[in-house]
């Protein structure tokens, strides 16, 4: 019979302890959040790493891009909607992986004015690999964490396409996975915002970041607040002198915010210290 050899009580000390660190729930990776604070870039990069920095309360918070596939830039632009289209259809469903029968389908969710051409069709596969082809590093405070936003992806080609014009179906649906680290971070952390509204501020990356990060922040206070102009300007990495413009620029958002979110549990008036949030009745979004 085998002899069970005893391990010394040092050895065996740290043993249980590296065994305790595995039974304890990973750390929140919060990228939802960090998604706001750091958005993607809004033009196409030169470079496939880009490290973005902003202030947060207790110190600061640092997010990198990696591109991770040869060839293929970092994502950038509309890339940010199609993203928070795919999040908000993983939500609804309560799934990580997200199925279309029809590959005209994605098209018709981002709203595309062409959904039969081979281009548009192209040009969104682009960005799926693009998202696909990401690892987002955030660091804050001394804990730091890798994630990767896609696992795995299949949608349709330019001759899949032209088939689909003409009535045929797949024999599989198109498939977008995320993730398993991302998608219990989004369906925990992420605030949803309704898709009619996103896709409203879509010709418009700046504005559409603006946008998010005013929401982000008014939903999550849910309850009377202000948001400080130096503060916001500084949490946007606005760099414009001129504070009358910085204000007409959120001027212009929240007045396109209010005709996209007709029924928006929140009103905003500009204060001489910064933007007032007056929240309404709370609507739960699902």
């Amino acid at each position: 019979m085998a002899k069970t050899l005893a391990l010394k009580p040092k050895i065996q000390k740290q043993a249980d302890t590296l065994l305790a660190e595995r039974e304890k729930p990973s750390r929140p990776a919060l990228v939802s959040q960090a998604l706001i604070l750091c958005p993607l870039p809004y033009r196409k990069p030169k470079d496939t790493i880009l490290e973005r920095v902003t202030r947060i309360p207790g110190g600061n918070i640092t997010v990198s891009f990696a591109a991770t596939r040869k060839g293929v830039s970092l994502p950038f632009g509309n890339d940010a909607v199609l993203l928070d289209l795919l999040c908000s259809e993983a939500r609804r469903k309560k799934e990580r992986e997200i199925t279309f029968d029809r590959a005209k389908e994605l098209l018709e969710m981002l709203e595309l004015e062409d959904t039969t051409s081979g281009r548009s069709y192209q040009r969104v596969r682009e960005r799926l690999v693009r998202l696909a082809s990401v690892v987002i590093s955030v660091s804050r405070a001394q804990a730091g964490f890798n994630v990767r936003l896609v696992d795995s992806w299949d949608f349709s080609t330019n001759k899949e396409a032209k088939t689909e014009a003409q009535g045929a179906k797949r024999l599989f649906p198109y498939a977008i996975r995320f993730s398993q680290e991302f998608f219990e971070d989004l369906m925990s952390y992420y605030v949803p915002i309704p898709e009619k509204v996103l896709v409203a501020f879509k010709s418009n990356p700046t504005e559409y970041h603006l946008m998010k990060r005013i929401t982000h922040r008014a939903l999550v206070a849910r309850s009377e607040s202000v948001i400080p102009w130096n503060e916001l300007r500084e949490e946007l990495g606005n760099r414009d002198s001129n504070a009358s413009r910085f204000k007409g620029d959120v001027r212009k958002v929240l007045q396109k915010l209010a005709l996209a979110w007709m029924d928006m549990p929140l009103s905003f008036t500009e204060g001489k210290q910064g933007l007032e949030v007056h929240p309404k009745q709370v609507k739960v979004l699902p």
